[in-house]
């Protein structure tokens, strides 16, 4: 018997159109079940506050619960490497940061098994945070000038820690550039180091405000000194580096994007820049985070990825000059 082409090709055109209909249908239902988002730091950490701001008002969204996932450690580098092996299905995303993203990848880290380039989408930019330089309220210093005299008095004998990256670059930029002599304790996130400050098992730290502002008020740790240009709000009667005696280092401020694994489809990335973006544009998200030392920052895709790469060459010249490394 002859078929006729036209026969063959219409017979085919159906057969394709219903094989397409399972995936598209797959697709346009998206999200039909928990969504989960990974912070590469830990409980109580300013990646855990900034979190649970949008993360109700997105679930409501979405109409689906998502579930925060912590992952820290290695300079952040778990979390991160968690989401470049996700399946690219919309249902695992990442709260990542310039540890992960920038620093580490830019040589702070060794042995990074992923590519920021090549294997993340951005979805868009969160928001970031400003950091104090605290000390014990078991040393003797209260100033930035008394915390340096009381390290070189004791050369060796004390030690600050870190929880982050900006941790890690302003108090590790410090010590290099004043020549002082004082180990460094690395912790997986911030919260445990401002704590173990607070019972003076390490002397110092340089943490963001969020994590460290409670400690603060109760008079456990004290705020020394911002490394920044201008006083921060919240800390009014903290004086600069500068109004300290010493220069304002180069901006190692913290950043975070919303990220999903390479090949999450577009209109699944799209649809989640439409729901996050306005969230942290309401002055309800944008207020409380300013009181907790953030600043949303939220932007559109391509402005996320671009910003990435701008910072993946900025921490790169920055560990390249210093030879800063995550322990």
């Amino acid at each position: 018997m002859i078929i006729s082409r036209r026969r063959v090709l219409s017979g085919l055109t159906a057969s394709l159109a219903a094989s397409a209909v399972p995936s598209a249908f797959a697709q346009s239902a998206w999200p039909n079940r928990p969504i989960k988002l990974v912070l590469p730091f830990g409980p109580g950490s300013a990646s855990d506050v900034l979190a649970r701001s949008f993360t109700e008002p997105l679930s409501q969204a979405l109409k689906q619960p998502i579930v925060i996932e912590y992952r820290p450690g290695a300079n952040s580098t778990i979390g991160t490497t968690q989401i470049a092996r996700s399946a690219p299905d919309g249902y695992t995303l990442g709260l990542l940061t310039n540890s992960g993203l920038a620093a580490s990848p830019g040589g702070m880290s060794e042995g990074l098994t992923y590519d920021t380039l090549k294997d993340f989408s951005y979805i868009t930019l969160v928001a970031s945070l400003s950091y104090v330089f605290l000390a014990s309220s078991t040393v003797p210093a209260k100033t930035l000038r008394e915390a340096v005299e009381h390290i070189r008095a004791n050369p060796g004998k004390l030690s600050y820690g870190s929880g982050n990256t900006g941790g890690i670059s302003f108090m590790g930029h410090f010590v290099k550039a004043n020549g002082l002599n004082i180990a460094h304790v690395q912790y997986k996130s911030v919260p445990p180091a401002v704590t173990d400050l607070a019972a003076g098992h390490v002397q110092y730290v340089v943490a963001d405000i969020s994590s460290a502002q409670a400690l603060i008020q109760t008079g456990k740790i004290r705020a020394l000194a911002v490394p920044t240009a201008q006083r921060h709000p919240l800390l009014p009667d903290v004086p600069t580096y500068a109004e300290s005696g010493f220069p304002t280092p180069p901006d190692f401020s913290g950043w975070w994007v919303l990220t999903a694994p390479a090949g999450v489809p577009n209109d699944i990335l799209d649809r989640l820049n439409r729901e996050v973006v306005p969230i942290l544009k309401t002055a309800e998200v944008r207020d409380a985070l300013l009181r907790r030392g953030i600043t949303a920052i939220p932007s559109s895709r391509e402005e996320a990825t671009r910003y990435q790469r701008e910072q993946l060459q900025v921490w790169t010249k920055m560990v390249q000059e210093t030879g800063l490394k995550a322990e």
